[in-house]
């Protein structure tokens, strides 16, 4: 019985999981983790019945043991199993200590987000734009670090719409995709104004942490969903200061409005589109978020700032130095 309470009220497989019946084996895969076990002959509707389940949650052991009763005593076994395999959630999260709206977890998120990024700096580059200390190589490093994520941001988007499960959650998605298409093209010709060829804007080479914030988002819209969705709102929210401040050193540098009007341009499509409301948007749709899930997004939240922060520090730092490539080419 002890054993029994220690594993969720209601049962669900992880969004990640992957279960398949064969003749006489079931086969469950987490990433690279796998397990398996053997069943007895004439017990393959039963397991097919409970992975199904399992796979939708909002059953207890004992309403999965009634639909499945041919296998009902191995049940209490496979899920404390299953449990301790991390393959399980809870799936009535209200049960659970701990929970949040989605919506209490976005204000949460925020203030967490806010709060990291005032402990770690202020704006590296902001300062140096208002100080008149940002070099023209830096606007332009700025901007091909800037393009790369654009230019990237489909890509990452995409699979988002597979764990897309409401129709709802599905238009939030493909309209934000939508919104996010052809953007990288006036952003190329914003480069093009200052010299950079297409050839040079293709094989361009990201900045360590410019990539690591693409690959963050790619991996948490394939394997944590709702992170992505928490942290869309950081790359969309709107900087009318820095943007301010960037138009005046390019003036003041002489460097043509056809490169910095596009950036400004698309800030504006972001502010016109109300995209830096999408994580809202996102979040609003759970009704509940159990407290292990509240703790990995805020996780990955506050990662995030502290690696845009980095981000602003190394294109300072690797575009600041005059033997550097413009662009980052690698032969």
């Amino acid at each position: 019985m002890e054993q029994e309470l220690d594993i969720p009220r209601k049962p669900k497989f992880r969004d990640a999981v992957s279960a398949v019946v064969r003749d006489g084996e079931a086969e469950i895969a987490r990433g690279s983790s796998q397990c398996s076990f053997e069943f007895e002959h004439g017990e393959r509707d039963a397991i097919i019945r409970l992975f199904d389940q399992l796979g939708r949650g909002g059953r207890t052991p004992q309403e999965l043991a009634s639909v499945s009763p041919e296998i009902a005593g191995s049940i209490p076994r496979l899920l404390l199993d299953f449990d301790r395999l991390r393959l399980l959630v809870e799936s009535d999260p209200q049960s659970r200590e701990g929970a949040r709206s989605g919506a209490q977890l976005y204000r949460e998120v925020r203030r967490i987000a806010d709060r990291v990024a005032s402990r770690t700096a202020r704006s590296a580059f902001l300062q140096s734009l208002k100080r008149g200390a940002a070099t023209r190589r830096q606007l332009v490093g700025y901007a091909l670090e800037y393009y790369w994520i654009v230019k990237s941001a489909p890509g990452l988007i995409g699979p988002a719409l597979a764990a897309a499960h409401t129709l709802r959650e599905r238009d939030l998605v493909q309209d934000f995709l939508k919104s996010e298409l052809g953007h990288d093209r006036f952003l190329s010709a914003a480069l093009g104004a200052v010299g950079v060829t297409a050839e040079e804007i293709e094989l361009h080479q990201p900045l360590p942490a410019t990539f690591a914030l693409g690959a963050s988002l790619g991996v948490y819209a394939r394997q944590h969903p709702l992170s992505f969705r928490a942290c869309l709102f950081l790359f969309e929210r709107a900087q009318p200061e820095f943007i301010d401040a960037f138009d005046e050193r390019c003036v003041q540098l002489g460097l043509p409005d056809a490169f910095y009007l596009p950036l400004r341009k698309h800030a504006d499509i972001n502010n016109d589109y109300d995209h830096e409301d999408i994580s809202r948007a996102f979040l609003s749709l759970e009704g509940a978020v159990d407290r292990e899930s509240c703790t990995v997004v805020k996780r990955h939240v506050a990662l995030m700032v502290e690696t845009l922060v980095l981000q602003e520090e190394q294109i300072l730092s690797f575009y600041g130095d005059e033997t550097c490539a413009l662009p980052r080419v690698f032969a």
